[in-house]
């Protein structure tokens, strides 16, 4: 379903970078690789390249041999994965001129031109890696500072959070700047640098805003007195587990027994038997540990209180393992289950790069206990990254990444003979980039497209001849975006767009006049980890996955965003385990089975309302860790899972490293409190 950036393990990051680099090497010639054999050193001016956002500076990198003498005639490559373009500059004496694009922290890595099979670095051969530069890209400067309305009223003795925008000299959001609060007239309201304001006496206050290049603003905040005479919450006492969410009902009263609607209470929890409860805004409670907890509503001289007592959740239940499909000398990528027109079930999963991307793979399942491949469908590419099945399993299709031709696109498979599909189409015309992920309704399909990192609307009502039908991204013609993935349903599309987050489309839900064809813009949310990789929505959640590579492994976890206000989404939970980074989801019957690429397979429970972090509240379910032995996969006892599906009651895995998973779960069975 979903592909993969950055790359998990070394050696498929070798190959994958490999090939996405190596396409824009300049050429070097043999004198370029007869002097890089001496280079034993690269020098730069500068301990740290600070460059702002559309400046464009110069940099020269000095060669050096053993003995500390510049080298002429070596070649240089400068390699900036993201933040700066070009991505690879090439050096031979004159300086090299880089522009910042994206605001952070990247780093430009420095290797030098030697003979073929002397060295490689990130699986280029020929180049070996000799320094890195750190760089600060600066986002353009800040112009102004929007304050926004107060969500509450500044009622004396309570404490509201102010928010505002810092914009830049382009329009934009700025991407770093940061707000210096402060108050005129703190025998009114005290305002710390943070933001929260705490109102002490009735009257008009003066709150004042401040950020980087002397940009300052004011506005004026009305503190009134504060009207609370009494507050009740209910229930008084409950009972529940761990991560069940409790729902207060908290009122604020007046002294003629009105309800005070607009003030910030002071909520918080005190464990009179335990540790690690939690109460939100609206008055949910949830508890990571077992125990008994208080729940404190105040505001001046009135409070009230809750008792809470927590159980621990069941324990996770086993997973079986029915049967692996070995496959131990090319990476997996994605997979789709489904039954064939012959009545036979099947799973078709896809390659990456190591050992040949350019296969799908055909497995029967109809036993999900003796998995049997049976073929597979070849095509011009270094990764099939992609498999769908439309919805009554005529044809499929599979997604082109690094084709020899650049041909890329979509290839349509003919689905009569489920065990033997055959070509039956395709689609490369401006698609050329590569397509990473798709995703099929009805008779669209929603592309994702490598090249311009929008979302290419095929029509597929003749799937033998696709045709063009539209395109949707954000910024159109901005370059300072990537869109990862496309999920839809219910007449909504959830696009993944990266570090721009979760963007909402209406295509055909009838709720903002989008179409299939025509879709148009519903709600966005990003998040500060960004990379936001996959999207999948059951009831009000959106479950969102991010994608981050380190040096210690994948990281990255599912973010849980409440969409019940569909124009206005928020983050209400979220699923992160410590030890390995978020792939590819799947949810159903109010589980989430996320593949956890190093962590392996992990099912959550995720029914009822979720707050907080459904990992310390004990919501996993189950687990089962890809992991092949000796022969069975690329590296034994590593586990990468790729992407999880549930089919007719089993778990289908793809794991990257060893292939096709099955295996089986049996769900806790649910206590009512």
């Amino acid at each position: 379903m979903h592909g993969m950036r950055p790359f998990a393990v070394a050696g498929l990051l070798a190959a994958t970078l490999a090939h996405g680099l190596a396409a824009q090497l300049p050429t070097a010639t043999p004198a370029h690789r007869a002097a890089g054999q001496r280079v034993t050193e690269i020098r730069f001016e500068v301990e740290e390249l600070i460059v702002r956002r559309g400046e464009t500076v110069s940099l020269t990198p000095t060669l050096v041999d053993a003995s500390g003498n510049v080298v002429e005639g070596a070649m240089a490559l400068l390699i900036a994965r993201g933040g700066l373009t070009p991505q690879i500059s090439a050096a031979t004496g004159p300086a090299v001129e880089l522009t910042g694009d994206v605001p952070g922290s990247v780093t430009l890595v420095a290797l030098v031109v030697v003979e073929p099979g002397q060295s490689s670095a990130f699986g280029i051969p020929g180049v070996r890696q000799l320094a890195s530069l750190p760089v600060r890209v600066l986002d353009y400067p800040a112009a102004s500072i929007d304050i926004a309305e107060p969500q509450h009223t500044a009622y004396t003795g309570t404490s509201i959070q102010l928010h505002g925008t810092v914009l830049t000299d382009h329009g934009g959001e700025h991407a770093t700047a940061t707000i210096r609060w402060g108050s005129l007239d703190p025998s009114r309201a005290v305002v710390t640098e943070g933001g929260v304001l705490s109102g002490v006496a009735p009257g008009t206050v003066t709150v004042t805003a401040s950020t980087e290049n002397g940009v300052s603003v004011q506005r004026s905040v009305q503190v009134v007195a504060n009207p609370v005479r009494s507050i009740s919450i209910t229930p008084s006492h409950a009972e529940t587990r761990t991560g069940d969410v409790v729902a207060f009902d908290i009122v604020a009263r007046d002294a003629s027994g009105g309800a005070v609607d607009d003030i910030a209470l002071d909520l918080s929890v005190s464990g009179l038997a335990g540790t690690g409860g939690f109460v939100f805004a609206d008055g949910t409670f949830v508890a990571e540990e077992p125990g008994a907890y208080r729940v404190l509503a105040g505001s001046g001289g009135a409070s009230a209180a809750a008792v809470v007592e927590v159980t621990a959740r069941p324990e996770p239940t086993d997973v079986e393992l029915l049967d692996h499909g070995v496959r131990a000398e090319v990476a997996t990528s994605d997979l789709w289950v489904f039954e064939g027109a012959d009545g036979e079930d099947y799973a078709y999963t896809g390659t990456h790069a190591q050992g040949g991307g350019e296969r799908m793979f055909v497995w029967r399942v109809t036993d999900p206990s003796n998995v049997e491949l049976v073929d597979s469908v070849v095509v011009d590419a270094r990764v099939v990254n992609d498999v769908k099945v439309n919805e009554d399993a005529s044809w499929a299709i599979i997604t082109r990444e690094g084709a020899s031709t650049r041909r890329n696109g979509i290839v349509v498979l003919d689905l009569a003979d489920p065990a033997h599909p055959s070509i039956m189409g395709e689609l490369t015309d401006s698609l050329t980039g590569g397509i990473h992920n798709v995703w099929i309704m009805g008779d669209v399909v929603y592309a994702v497209n490598d090249g311009t990192s929008a979302m290419h609307i095929i029509d597929m009502s003749d799937p033998g001849s696709p045709k063009h039908a539209g395109r949707w991204e954000i910024r159109p013609g901005d370059t300072n975006k990537s869109l990862h993935d496309v999920w839809a349903r219910d007449g909504y599309a959830y696009l993944s767009y990266w570090d721009d987050g979760l963007v909402i489309l209406d295509v055909g839900a009838g709720t903002h006049g989008g179409t299939p064809l025509k879709p148009t813009f519903v709600s966005s949310i990003a998040y500060p980890e960004g990379n936001t990789h996959v999207a999948w929505r059951d009831r009000d959640y959106v479950f969102l996955g991010d994608e981050i590579g380190t040096a210690d492994g994948m990281r990255g976890f599912i973010h849980v965003i409440d969409v019940s206000d569909v124009e206005n989404p928020v983050q209400v939970a979220k699923y992160d385990l410590p030890e390995a980074g978020a792939h590819n989801i799947w949810v159903e019957d109010e589980t989430l089975y996320i593949a956890y690429y190093q962590g392996g397979l992990r099912i959550v429970d995720v029914s009822g309302t979720l707050r907080g972090d459904l990992y310390r509240q004990g919501r996993e379910i189950g687990f089962f860790r890809t992991s092949p032995g000796e022969g069975e996969g690329l590296q034994p006892n590593q586990a990468m899972a790729w992407g999880p599906q549930v089919f007719k009651g089993n778990v289908f895995v793809s794991d990257m490293l060893s292939g096709l998973w099955v295996v089986k779960h049996v769900k806790p069975r649910n206590i009512a409190f």
